[in-house]
């Protein structure tokens, strides 16, 4: 016996004469259940993709930068500063670094175990070494430091694009000039007055080493915001030689007042007492030699200052 599913449920009878409800087929059914059972798989397909534990936070992001520069008051000197840079998310530590470039030698720094966290750096002082003069620099250079217990290295930013290229040049020229002759000052200990005005004297003297011939001048003299350094005989007096039959020179220079007394000259200013004087090396480019003072000459040095701002009191 079929059921008719187009036509409205009626009472089957059976054998007997008992009556029931018709038997509801899967065609009447689907189209009650289907909403049901629709909204039921969309459930659980959400359910799955929200299923299990929260993500964690992320790892720390390490990013390191490396720079190097020469700040004003080193200049005349083989003193750099230098730093490693956090740029990451997490602390780090720096231990040890040095700079790799083949023209000039560098040592290696040790740091103080200290967290540098973001946005902090640090920072070093390192003193560059001997030259390697033969060729030209060619490789870029890189500072390799030990961050967090591994060694990285980093390219190496210089504020100043040309200025390892400079100081390449100029530890060079000193190399050649070294070979050749020394340059010292010998200062005197009492100052005096000449044509109204307090001095302190010196000598630089220009001494061939053995078996050098090489012609060495001074060319030129340089002293800072607060003291001038001055031929003693004049400009004319200028250049001082050592000539190649000679074993050394003493070439008579003044230090005296810049009668810089105003406060920011005499509270600001960062290189009192570098001192230069430009020597020449045979034809060569003049090279810049610095003039260093003991801690009693550049006492006495302030004294002259001293006496001419406070109208020689």
């Amino acid at each position: 016996m079929s059921l008719d599913t187009r036509r409205q449920p009626r009472l089957i009878r059976f054998a007997r004469g008992r009556e029931v409800a018709p038997i509801i087929t899967l065609g009447r059914l689907l189209p009650t259940l289907l909403p049901t059972l629709l909204a039921v798989l969309l459930a659980a397909s959400a359910g799955g993709c929200t299923a299990g534990p929260p993500a964690g936070p992320s790892p720390p992001r390490l990013r390191l930068e490396a720079s190097i520069t020469q700040y004003r008051f080193d200049e005349g000197t083989r003193n750099l500063k230098a730093g490693v840079s956090n740029d990451g998310t997490g602390d780090i530590r720096v231990t040890r670094a040095t700079i790799l470039w083949a023209p000039l030698a560098f040592p290696v720094v040790r740091l103080p175990e200290e967290t540098i966290r973001p946005g902090q750096t640090a920072a070093f002082v390192i003193t560059y070494g001997a030259p390697r003069c033969a060729g030209s620099p060619a490789t870029a250079p890189v500072l390799v430091a030990t961050v967090n217990g591994q060694t990285r290295r980093l390219p190496l930013h210089v504020d100043d694009p040309g200025l390892l290229v400079r100081l390449h040049a100029k530890a060079c020229a000193e190399q050649r000039l070294a070979t050749v002759a020394g340059v010292h000052l010998r200062v005197a200990t009492r100052t005096e007055e000449i044509d109204g005005e307090e001095y302190l004297p010196a000598d630089i003297v220009l001494r061939h080493r053995p078996g050098a011939t090489g012609r060495v001048r001074i060319v030129d003299l340089s002293g800072s915001v607060l003291i001038q350094l001055l031929p003693r005989g004049g400009r004319g007096a200028l250049p001082g030689e050592l000539g190649p039959g000679s074993a050394s020179t003493a070439f008579p220079v003044l230090f005296g007042s810049a009668h810089r007394c105003d406060a920011h000259a005499l509270g600001q200013s960062s290189q009192t007492f570098l001192m230069s004087a430009f020597v020449r090396l045979g034809d060569r480019p003049p090279l810049r030699v610095v003039l260093p003072l003991s801690t009693r000459e550049r006492d006495r040095l302030m004294g002259v200052i001293h006496r001419d701002c406070d109208g020689g009191r």
